[in-house]
Formats: structure tokens, sequence, C-alpha cells
């Protein structure tokens, strides 16, 4: 094995948003040995760089960022590498109108800030929740519909992937964690049958099926579950570390 993706929430972080000690020593152990880890995510290259730190990326070229679900590749060192299409104001525009028609909460990611449409919710609530104006040179991280058990998204020419039960993550079309997963192994001339994934949402799923071994968390949605090659312990119990534990140390 020779890289190791991790999805971020629920996965590598516990419910606290935490690393466990025991799963962080295994990973800090294995890029003693040249493995590389990369956190795959769909958060902002800022909000990762605070657990790079603790894995001590910058001793280790192999490891890196992989974020908003595909989108971008940052190095060890926290440099933009690799970058797929990016969300632009047409794509927001086109998104928003499907929010509204539909009365779907849309929330709008912008350089890791956070701008909110209520559109499930009383006209109380949206008048509480007034959004700044986006500009259209504005270049966005992604799009997210909340507040429902479902969505449908039949309409939307993009990619849409159910994180958790209300929360919907919407990108690029044909851009995900996988195809980055595989523009990864090829920067780093590895093949993919020598990386593993660790996931636990829908997201996560093109990753966990383009890896030589997809692992779904224990809190995994059962069809993740299901289309994963492995299931470990859950993200409360050191399943990332126990796995790789008994794989590879």
């Amino acid at each position: 094995m020779k890289l190791i993706f991790c999805d971020m929430d629920g996965s590598l972080l516990n419910r606290r948003s935490k690393i466990s000690p025991r799963t962080l020593e295994a990973l800090i152990k294995l890029e003693e040995k040249g493995i590389g880890v990369i956190l795959s995510s769909g958060r902002h290259i800022n909000s990762l760089k605070k657990y790079g730190d603790m894995l001590h990326f910058e001793k280790y070229p192999m490891s890196g960022y992989s974020c908003n679900n595909g989108q971008a590749y940052h190095d060890h060192l926290g440099e933009n590498v690799l970058e797929h299409e990016r969300l632009n104001y047409d794509d927001y525009l086109k998104v928003r109108r499907y929010a509204k028609a539909h009365h779907y909460g849309f929330i709008v990611y912008i350089n890791n800030k956070r701008v909110m449409f209520h559109y499930n919710e009383s006209l109380l609530v949206r008048l509480l929740h007034l959004h700044k104006p986006i500009h259209e040179d504005a270049i966005f991280d992604k799009f997210v519909f909340y507040g429902r058990p479902s969505f449908d998204v039949k309409g939307l020419d993009y990619t849409c992937s159910l994180v958790d039960p209300y929360w919907l993550e919407i990108g690029p079309k044909d851009v995900d964690k996988g195809t980055m997963l595989e523009r990864i192994a090829r920067f780093h001339h590895i093949d993919l049958k020598d990386t593993i994934a660790f996931g636990n949402g829908e997201n996560d799923l093109p990753m966990l099926i383009k890896a030589g071994t997809g692992v779904a968390m224990g809190n995994a949605l059962e069809h993740v579950k299901e289309q994963s090659d492995a299931v470990c312990d859950d993200c409360d119990h050191d399943g990332i570390g126990k796995y790789l534990e008994d794989l590879l140390l």
C-alpha cells in the first residue's frame, strides 16, 4: 500500500471532530514508512491544514489534501498542484433557481465562507439570515441542499451526493473524490491497486470504488457499505487506525 485516502467528517474525525490518538499514531507510523496520507474532503484547504499539521505533512512529500470533493489537490505544504473544473456564477444561478423552485435550504461556499438561503423556511427566518451579495467573478467551493430527508435532483446536471441525511453536496459534473484519487495516484506514479480509501458518505463512493481497496466506516450509509470492499469499525472507535494496524503495522 502506497497511498491512504481518508475522508474527514465521520471517518478520520470522530463525532467530536477529533482524530483519535490511536489513529493519529498509526497514520504517522505509516508516513514514516513512506506511505502517503491524503485527506480527502468536501472541505476547503484552509479548514484541513490543521489536521495536516497534526500528521506532520511538512515532513512527508507523499501526503497531501484532496479538497472540495475532488475539485483541487494540494501537496504536503498546502500548495495547489492539480485542479478540476470549478463551479462558477452561472452554476450558482442555475442551482439557486432549482433550490428555490423545490423549496430546499441552499448553502453556497466561497473560499471557505458560507452563505445561506432559506427557501424552505418561513419569511421571518429568511429575514433573520439576510445574505451578502455574490459577485459574478466568484469561484465556488461547493453548493449544498439541506433540510429534507431526500432531494429530487433529476433536473440537475451536476455531481450530487448525499453526505448525511438532510445534507446533499453539489459539485461540477464528472468531478468527484474518485476522479481526483486517480489523478493523485497518476501524479505520484502509483498504481490504483496500491491505494486504499476510507469513507462514510455518498460523496465518498467514487473514491471507495476507484481505490484498490475501498473501506466503509461502521457508521457509513448502508448503500455505501454494500458497495465497498470492506467495512471497518466506526469513527468513534478507531475504525481507520485499527484497520490499518491489522493490515500494515
